[in-house]
């Protein structure tokens, strides 16, 4: 199957037997629906989610962001984005939307809700987003080019990055302070973890090769600052140390692999448009399926791992979403039903889940970690109180 276009969408009606229209007819429709299907995608993706976890679902969520470019006929590659908040341990779209390729990356696309931990690579690294998110009484997780991101100590004191970095010390380390945006100043803590040498290798050869493309010199200070990997939160030290932070970032890939899923289960490596609206109201068609089958795939994730522990069994969020758009898709032709798919799961236990990997399932390992964590955050409160 190749990308969506207005003529497959009208043979696939044909087909299913829901109209008889001309691709003119069809394209006219789609666009003229296109704020009709921005109101469902936003109704999906606002509603709520049933409980999955062993324990009462926390004040706030865990939400991942990221975001992916589409291709238009004859265009550059990037000549749309699709910004992405995915919620991970709902394992749903939190918030999404379709951009042009002048939709620049910043929390301040999105209202938060107070509690989530947001995090978010370097395009969202800005002072600007810390503030967004914080204002919203919202916690953030974001790796930061240091030149760009000026810090200060209580007294008003620049951070020295280099100075800094010459102190002895272990190869993850913190420092706590203050950052400035828009004439106010918010409490952040950096967290910085040295690269290994192959990494720190390849990421001074990039720096190298930006600088010569840019025409400029390669400073020393920019090709020690390259040796390390730096994060901005807003997290609480006393409850989330170092080591956390830096963990829960490297769970950030989990939305990388959510939405490279999407686009080619759903098909959307390409686009077949350059009309806006058309580009908006099929880009929004294809989420609206995917937010209906997030619910199945939920589903099947909670019955998979409750026939084993954690531990012994891996779930595979690629065929169990798989899986999960097919479950849709037969409904529609009314060939499949839930209870259907209910009755055949002890035979597909076999082929949506695996044992555990020496390497290890990263997806698994932080949802059963976030868990233990939030869960436990109670009974805290209670010795403490």
């Amino acid at each position: 199957m190749g990308p969506l276009s207005t003529r497959r969408l009208g043979t696939w009606a044909v087909l299913l037997g829901l109209a008889d229209l001309a691709e003119a007819a069809w394209r006219k429709r789609l666009r003229v629906s296109n704020d009709w299907r921005l109101g469902l995608l936003d109704e999906l993706v606002a509603a709520p989610e049933a409980p999955t976890l062993p324990c009462p679902r926390p004040a706030g969520r865990l939400v991942l962001v990221d975001a992916r470019t589409l291709r238009q006929p004859g265009g550059t590659g990037d000549d749309w984005r699709l910004p992405l908040a995915y919620d991970l341990l709902a394992g749903r779209m939190h918030q999404v939307s379709v951009t042009d390729r002048r939709g620049g990356e910043h929390l301040g696309r999105y209202p938060w809700h107070a509690g989530a931990v947001i995090v978010a690579d370097r395009g969202d690294g800005s002072r600007r987003s810390v503030a967004m998110a914080v204002r919203q009484q919202a916690d953030v997780v974001v790796r930061i080019p240091p030149v760009t991101f000026p810090l200060a100590t209580e007294a008003g004191q620049p951070l020295h990055v280099l100075r800094w970095l010459r102190h002895r010390g272990d190869p993850e380390r913190e420092w706590q302070g203050w950052c400035r945006w828009a004439g106010q100043r918010y409490a952040v803590r950096l967290v910085a973890a040295k690269r290994d040498p192959t990494a720190t290798q390849r990421a001074r050869h990039r720096a190298r090769r930006q600088a010569h493309k840019a025409g400029r010199p390669i400073t020393t200070p920019t090709l020690a600052v390259a040796g390390w990997l730096w994060r901005i939160t807003t997290l609480a030290a006393a409850t989330w140390s170092t080591a956390d932070v830096l963990y829960v970032y490297r769970a950030r890939w989990q939305v990388a692999l959510v939405l490279k899923t999407m686009k080619q289960l759903r098909r959307l490596n390409q686009i077949r448009s350059k009309h806006r609206t058309s580009v908006e109201a099929t880009v929004r068609a294809l989420l609206i399926a995917w937010a209906l089958q997030e619910s199945t795939t939920m589903w099947l994730r909670t019955m998979l791992s409750a026939t084993a522990s954690p531990e012994s069994v891996v779930v595979s969020s690629w065929l169990v979403s798989g899986l999960g758009l097919d479950t849709r898709r037969q409904q529609v032709q009314g060939r499949w039903s839930e209870a259907r798919l209910q009755t055949c799961l002890p035979r597909l236990h076999r082929f949506l889940c695996s044992r555990p990997r020496r390497r290890g399932h990263q997806e698994s390992t932080v949802r059963t970690w976030l868990a233990q964590r939030t869960c436990a955050r109670p009974e805290r409160q209670q010795k403490a109180a």
